[in-house]
């Protein structure tokens, strides 16, 4: 499938949300309690992401959350207070954390598939941080969004695990 595919597929994807993410703090929570990640890599959800506010709000309770920032045509973590940033998404306004030192990254999606390629919203933010990350990737999705097969270019970056307010798929 080619770019025009892709960006068909995030439209249809984008139509059907926002589901009920009833069930995902529970999900998440186990990952990182099996994970014995001292720093967690998150993100604050827009309106019809999956919530993982609460997981959030839990996790940063036992271990150093950081979420994402855009600089230029990169991806960061930090944390700190929330400033607008690019794209109108708040992100963190403190000093940025070094990518080996995140064990667990919490990847939003619009879809994956059961081989970890994951559709996001096309800017490549997270593949270029997935590239060199060495800890454990989650993508975050609704359950009707775990799809057969998400077309795939050389750049994209696999995730190593998926998780939706039902269940959690380890990738394989």
């Amino acid at each position: 499938m080619d770019y025009q595919g892709k960006k068909e597929l995030r439209a249809q994807l984008t139509g059907a949300r926002p589901h009920s993410s009833e069930g995902l703090t529970e999900q998440l929570a186990a990952i990182f309690s099996s994970s014995g990640a001292k720093t967690i890599a998150s993100y604050v959800p827009l309106a019809n992401e999956p919530d993982v506010s609460e997981f959030n709000r839990l996790a940063a309770q036992s271990a150093t959350l950081v979420l994402p920032r855009i600089i230029g045509d990169s991806l960061e973590f930090a944390s700190g207070e929330q400033v607008q940033g690019p794209f109108g998404i708040y992100q963190p306004a403190g000093e940025a954390v070094e990518l080996a030192s995140i064990e667990l990254m919490l990847v939003p999606a619009l879809a994956v598939d059961e081989k970890g390629n994951r559709l996001g919203k096309g800017k490549g933010f997270y593949d270029r941080v997935l590239g060199s990350f060495r800890g454990l990737s989650v993508a975050v999705v609704f359950d009707s969004e775990v799809i057969e097969a998400v077309p795939s270019e050389p750049h994209d970056q696999r995730v190593a695990m998926i998780a939706t307010p039902l269940r959690t798929v380890i990738v394989g």
